[in-house]
């Protein structure tokens, strides 16, 4: 009787374990297979964001040229002064599509947790400087060049009105150099990470150089 009693028990203990062991080994396989899902999630919204942030650097680049033009155009008009005065004016400002759609709905999803933190906060700083390019360029936006305009056509101090301009002009180029600038060292550093799995964060020694 105690034998089958031993058996017994020694079976169902052997049965426990196996049962115990199979559910341990699924917990652990469903834990690893939701843990790739979210990396492999992480590394989708990356290279999207990616993207976003290589034809960001294009606009900004291209706002380069134009703030400059504009600035050179406005230096033109002051120094020819009042010769200026039966001219139609030529004034532009720079208004490029920058993005920032990718990296703001991944954050609010939560979607990028399994990424490295130092490459996180370095993309996130390189945002936030197309944010701050992105802004200056809706202040100045049409309504903005319209008001201008009219002041400045009916106006007896254009010289002034000019200057104030092209102060406004010099702070959003100072603004997207300083953003393209970030945008091209944060393109290299997310492109290593998206070959390679490794963060390599550029110490770079290269500096900023503009004129005031």
């Amino acid at each position: 009787m105690k034998e089958k009693l031993r058996a017994s028990l020694s079976k169902v203990t052997f049965e426990l374990t196996i049962v115990t062991l199979g559910v341990l080994i699924a917990l652990v396989i469903n834990e690893w297979f939701q843990n790739y899902q979210e990396e492999r999630r992480a590394h989708e919204i990356l290279e999207k964001a990616h993207y976003e942030m290589k034809s960001n650097l294009a606009s900004l680049q291209s706002s380069l040229k134009d703030y400059e033009d504009s600035i050179a155009y406005i230096d033109k008009l002051i120094e020819d002064g009042r010769e200026t005065a039966n001219k139609n004016y030529l004034f532009s400002i720079p208004q490029e599509d920058l993005s920032v759609s990718v990296w703001r709905f991944a954050l609010l999803r939560d979607e990028l947790r399994e990424l490295p933190v130092e490459l996180l906060v370095r993309i996130e700083s390189g945002y936030e400087s197309t944010k701050h390019v992105k802004n200056a360029m809706e202040k100045m936006g049409p309504s903005f060049l319209t008001e201008f305009i009219n002041k400045f056509v009916a106006s007896e101090d254009q010289t002034q009105l000019l200057k104030s301009l092209k102060q406004d002009l010099k702070n959003a180029l100072l603004k997207a150099k300083l953003a393209a600038f970030k945008q091209e060292i944060i393109i290299k550093e997310t492109e290593h990470y998206l070959k390679t799995g490794q963060v390599n964060i550029e110490q770079s020694q290269q500096g900023l150089h503009f004129k005031i």
